[in-house]
């Protein structure tokens, strides 16, 4: 199913690029009257937001109120939320860093070999978590020994997970920079890469950097590949939360939650100001 889409995605993708030299003219905008839709539309949205919001804050509001103070633990909160900073910064940093050159790729040029890098790219997104942790954990046990059970195995796990987030954000950047910026950079001698690091990084940095609160949103949340990679006694968020919840204590959960939320609020926040 993700080869079909993928190769649905890259036919009606078209040859133009997207780039542009200004801002355009900004066109007046017409608000078009709903008449008797109005309610039905209205009622549709508040169940969208009630739903995907208010339904899970307050769930989560009355389990932190049942559970009181007695549940709080806050050297534990601590540790696992730093924890959890830590290995989803790393693995937004290693997932960024690696997507940079196949986004780039992507949007400038039109060859077979880019086009392979770009698709296969997304084979990682494609397969369960617990599946590319079980391979790493043979890819470990197998050939690399030292790795098993330790950071950087994790977040090269996190790379594999999620690098068509960050591909794709760092696609879209690229094209809305000119590249005839690029080449005015190499008529007045400047090579490949210092082309790269002076003129196409600094103008498409805010869509990468959006990719990469993107991608450390979800390491943050992931799941399966921590549970069987993250190193012995180590704990983040996401598997504290797991491991409360699998007991059905629901309560002693909650300010895992709370905490989760809290902090992936901020990077949603971030990239909902950058899009306005």
């Amino acid at each position: 199913m993700t080869v079909l889409l993928v190769a649905a995605e890259s036919r009606t993708r078209g040859r133009a690029g997207s780039a542009r030299t200004g801002s355009g003219t900004a066109r007046p905008t017409v608000t078009a009257p709903l008449g008797r839709l109005r309610l039905p539309a209205l009622a549709w949205c508040s169940a969208v937001a009630a739903a995907g919001v208010v339904f899970p804050l307050g769930t989560l509001a009355y389990w932190l109120a049942v559970g009181g103070s007695a549940t709080w633990e806050p050297a534990r909160l601590l540790e696992t939320g730093t924890t959890t900073l830590l290995v989803a910064a790393l693995g937004a940093l290693l997932t960024t860093v690696l997507a940079l050159p196949v986004g780039v790729l992507a949007a400038r040029y039109r060859g077979r070999a880019a086009h392979f890098l770009e698709q296969a790219a997304y084979a990682g997104h494609a397969v369960p978590g617990i599946t590319v942790a079980l391979a790493m954990v043979f890819l470990a046990v197998r050939y690399a020994y030292p790795l098993y059970q330790e950071l950087p195995l994790l977040v090269i796990a996190y790379a594999v997970l999620f690098l068509p987030v960050a591909v794709g954000a760092t696609r879209a950047a690229v094209l809305q920079s000119p590249p005839v910026l690029e080449d005015v950079a190499r008529s007045l001698g400047r090579g490949p890469v210092r082309v790269l690091r002076e003129v196409t990084v600094p103008l498409a940095a805010p869509g990468i950097a959006a990719g990469a609160a993107l991608t450390f949103v979800v390491c943050m949340k992931e799941l399966p590949a921590t549970l069987l990679l993250r190193p012995t006694g180590m704990d983040t968020l996401a598997t504290r939360l797991w491991t409360e919840t699998g007991t059905a204590s629901y309560a002693a959960a909650a300010p895992y939650a709370a905490v989760l939320v809290l902090i992936a609020a901020v990077p949603a926040y971030l990239l909902g100001r950058h899009r306005t």
